[in-house]
Order: C-alpha cells, then structure tokens, then sequence
C-alpha cells in the first residue's frame, strides 16, 4: 500500500515553505567616533562654514618686576579652526505593489535601515577626521606606518604611552572623568591576552559577573573608558610586509568638533506617489538626508596608536 508523504508525488504541491514574519537582525557596527565631540550647530542662515577659536596659553613669569620700571606687554595669540558642513544622504524608489503585496512591510523596514545608515554614515565620517590627525605614537619601535609589523600589538604599555601623552599635554578627560579609547574588536582580542591588562582586572577589580575577565567588556581602565567598534580606521597593507594597521584612538575633551546645521539635521523621509514623473501613482520614494561635518579642534588631545593584530598581519 502506498504512503503519500509531503512533497512526494500528488502531495508535492503541498509541500510550502513557511516564512517568518519577524526579518533577522542587520549586522551593524556600532558607532561611537561621534558621541564624544563638541557639539555645535550651525543656525539657519548661518552659511555653511563654522570658525572655533582658542586663545593659546599665556606663559608663565618667573622674573621679578624691576622696581618703578614696567615690564614689556604681553600679546595674546589666537588660533583659528574652521569647517565646512556638507550634506549626505541615500534613497530608493519602491513600486506601489511592492508596497501592497510584498510579504514583508518593506517601507518600515526600509525606514528603519536607511536611520541605521545615516548613524553609520556620521560615524565614518568622524573616523575619518580624526585618523587624519598628526599625533600619532607608533606602536613598539616602529618610527612610521610602513615600520609597524608582526608582533607590534596594542597593550597596556601603549595605552599607558598615550594617556601619558594627553596629560603632559594637559588634555581633559571627557565623561565621567575619564579619557575615550576607541578600538576594533581585533585590537580587543590582542589587549585581553596582555597579561598585565589580565592582572590589573584580577587584582584591581572585584571577582565575580561584573569583572571583565567575565563580561568580556573593558570598560574604565588607566582612568580611561574603551569604546569597541568594527568601524575603527584599518590601513589594509600599509604596514611593514604588507601588514594591516590599525588605529586606536585615544582622545581628551575638546579634542574635536561634530557640527551640522541647526535647519537641516537628519531627516529620514518618504514621499507619497504622484507627481507629473509619476502620472499613475506606480511609486514611493524612502530615504535619508543629514548635513555633517567633523573637525579636529586641538591635536594635542588625541593620539592615535597605530599598531598591528594578531588576526590581520600579514604572511
């Protein structure tokens, strides 16, 4: 006696396949190069430019005054930063019965996308700006780029050289009276096999759930706060050998600026159909729209550690 089973002979057209309704999570980075900027907006009609300026330090006397006799006067020296804000953004049409018959509510999903775009957007940008800083410390003995190769990792002893180099600097911390290192996940994997950065969260730190070595999240350390994310700048084939390098940023407060103009902030927007390019009503288009710039203010409060991993050095 034959068995029908499920998509075997006059059962085959019954053999559908189930779609969940609820659409899997979008791999996105996160994205923090711009949560720690000075923030500033440009007013409507206010152009398109922004100048911050800074009176530089007045020295310090320590001659005696010359009794009767006034000293020479002393002038102050202004610096000037300027930038200029642009705008960015992404779109895409979508037909009327995509959007009335699709299985999935694309115009949602597209919304929520095209915000998560924009925040990705912001936060490249910044990298960008401040990767392109010029205090930079070279990791182990390397004097530039090209010399950073195998076994020239991010450790404790770096991180220590450049919060270092932000207080002889006199940079002040940023929140919570902390510093802000911003690092990949590849440069996480190196820093958590340094032994001395094991030490310091065993003995310093109480044992248990919240402990590092358990989270896996490094959290303060060195009176600095750490930050991870897949965004960090990498140099593909710029080291020694062809090495990847990487840049760890390590920056105090007013080490940089976010601006964006005070009319024109982010947008994220559809339009319904109509028009004379669409007669019959057949599309919508989503999108978004945001005006942006970045600026390093002060390059003696950010440092960036250039250095290799143990996942991406090359052969």
């Amino acid at each position: 006696m034959a068995t029908e089973q499920l998509g075997v002979g006059g059962l085959t057209p019954q053999a559908k396949t189930f779609y969940e309704r609820q659409l899997l999570m979008r791999v996105r980075a996160n994205t923090p190069h711009a949560s720690y900027g000075l923030m500033k907006r440009i007013p409507r009609r206010g152009g398109r430019s922004i100048e911050f300026r800074r009176m530089e330090p007045i020295a310090a006397t320590t001659t005696a005054l010359t009794e009767g006799t006034p000293p020479t006067e002393t002038q102050g020296t202004f610096v000037t930063v300027t930038a200029t804000v642009n705008q960015y953004g992404l779109w895409a049409r979508i037909s009327d019965v995509a959007d009335a018959q699709s299985f999935d509510a694309i115009v949602p999903e597209y919304m929520r996308n095209f915000e998560e775009a924009a925040a990705d957007s912001v936060d490249l940008l910044t990298r960008n700006t401040l990767t392109a800083g010029t205090n930079v410390q070279y990791a182990s003995t390397a004097g530039s780029r090209g010399q950073v190769g195998s076994g020239m990792l991010l450790t404790l002893a770096e991180i220590r050289e450049a919060l270092g180099t932000l207080k002889r600097n006199n940079a002040k911390p940023l929140v919570d009276n902390r510093y802000i290192v911003i690092l990949h996940p590849d440069s996480w994997v190196d820093f958590f096999a340094d032994a001395n950065v094991v030490n310091a969260f065993l003995y310093s730190k109480e044992r248990g759930e919240n402990n590092p070595m358990t989270t896996g999240v490094i959290g303060d350390l060195l009176g600095a706060r750490f930050v991870e994310t897949s965004n960090a700048r990498i140099f593909s084939s710029l080291g020694l050998s062809g090495a990847d390098v990487y840049a760890t940023l390590v920056c105090g407060r007013e080490a940089y600026g976010v601006i964006d103009y005070a009319s024109m902030g982010l947008e994220v927007f559809q339009e319904g159909p109509g028009g004379v390019t669409d007669p019959l009503h057949q599309v919508r288009t989503i999108g978004f729209k945001l005006s942006h710039a970045s600026v390093i203010l002060n390059d003696n409060f950010l440092v960036r550690i250039e250095h290799v991993t143990t996942r991406k050095q090359a052969a």
